[in-house]
């Protein structure tokens, strides 16, 4: 009985996540809710998409669209890239798509996900999230990991 109880332990603590989520910003972002999402186009990205255009976001997909040139002197022309949005959600992680690793509700089983919110204009960190483990669609382990970056970008906005 007690190894049962030792193994069922070990199962259960093998079982949790690490979810890492830090806020750099006290003042919340006033500008218009566009994000330009620069992750590879993953199924579970679509996911993440859904949820913020759900939430009132313009969803983006390249981070620079047009070539811009100004004139500095009458003899110095600069060209670059000009943003398509202020905001940039990077997005990084890892969830298999096979019959083996994808959950019957429909969810993902993350190895590891990685999302950053950055102001393009100041360049710097908005708000950084970490997790693993299983996302919402997974029952009966389901996870919030959808929902937790869903909520990071409302709470960041002013409403």
């Amino acid at each position: 009985m007690r190894k049962i109880l030792v193994l069922m332990v070990l199962f259960l603590t093998g079982c949790a996540n690490a979810t890492s989520s830090d806020v750099f910003v006290t003042e919340k972002i006033t500008a218009p809710k566009t994000v330009v999402i620069s992750a590879y186009r993953a199924p579970w990205v679509f996911e993440i998409e859904k949820r913020l255009r759900k939430n009132g976001f313009a969803v983006k997909r390249m981070a620079s669209q047009n070539i811009a040139v100004q004139d500095v002197t009458d003899t110095k022309t600069v060209a670059y890239n000009e943003a398509a949005a202020r905001y940039i959600l990077l997005i990084d992680g890892f969830a298999p798509n096979d019959s083996m690793n994808r959950c019957y509700g429909g969810g993902y089983r993350f190895s590891f996900i990685d999302v950053e919110l950055i102001d393009a204009m100041n360049n710097e960190t908005i708000f950084h999230y970490s997790n693993s483990g299983y996302s919402e669609g997974c029952p009966p382990l389901s996870g919030t990991i959808f929902t937790d970056i869903e909520n990071l970008m409302n709470n960041v906005w002013e409403k």
